[in-house]
């Protein structure tokens, strides 16, 4: 039996968030665009690229600095959750006066999205193997 390390369980729940995100993408793209068409698949594709794109910059940060202090995982991912937040308020902030998208659709889908990728993050997290003693590198 093989153990992972931090770097490679950031790597799997990378994965296995994407395998996620794409499935609810295009579930979310087909409902949106038979509920209100062409609007409707660009509010539910728009939101999930929010979604996604925040998901995987999390885990990726997670990632890339797992084997890194613990202080500096804590730096890398509360500085990409500024980024983030920066980043979505830019992008409500323009697609405030834009009518091309379904809201309602928009709206749905960024809020099931998120809570299902941050419970499956939390999931992978809680499930990932954690060393009692630190291993001299």
């Amino acid at each position: 039996m093989s153990v992972q390390t931090s770097a490679q369980a950031g790597r799997s729940a990378l994965r296995k968030g994407l395998l996620a995100w794409l499935v609810l993408t295009v579930a979310l793209s087909a409902i949106g665009y038979f509920r209100s068409g062409e609007s409707g698949l660009w509010g539910a594709l728009l939101a999930s690229v929010l979604a996604g794109s925040f998901f995987a910059v999390t885990a990726a940060v997670a990632a890339l600095t797992a084997d890194l202090d613990v202080q500096y995982l804590g730096f890398a991912v509360l500085g990409s959750w500024l980024l983030k937040i920066v980043v979505l308020l830019g992008a409500l902030f323009w697609l405030r006066g834009q009518d091309f998208y379904d809201r309602p659709i928009f709206f749905i889908t960024l809020l099931l999205e998120t809570v299902v990728l941050l419970v499956l993050e939390a999931v992978l997290v809680t499930r990932a193997p954690v060393p009692y003693v630190e291993v001299d590198r």
